[in-house]
């Protein structure tokens, strides 16, 4: 049974880092497109980094959780 519980916490991980992308993902797409109409200074290319650095180191962990079998709130794999 414990097989099974490792895909389980494969899946919801890799769930959390499709979530992840998509909530890091669309401030940073419409912050792009702001510079890009001239919105907003180009200076705040430096808050577009920060997103892609955060959001970017987030979602890789998430799927180095799910490719393990670890529950994306855990640090290793149930027994």
């Amino acid at each position: 049974m414990g097989f099974f519980k490792n895909i389980w916490d494969g899946l919801l991980s890799l769930l959390s880092a499709i979530l992840t992308f998509a909530v890091f993902g669309v401030p940073i797409w419409a912050t792009h497109l702001a510079i890009s109409y001239g919105i907003v200074p180009i200076w705040a290319y430096a808050a577009l980094v920060g997103l892609v650095f955060i959001g970017g180191n987030l979602g890789i962990a998430f799927l180095r959780k799910a490719l393990d079998g670890v529950a994306p709130l855990r640090d290793r794999k149930r027994r």
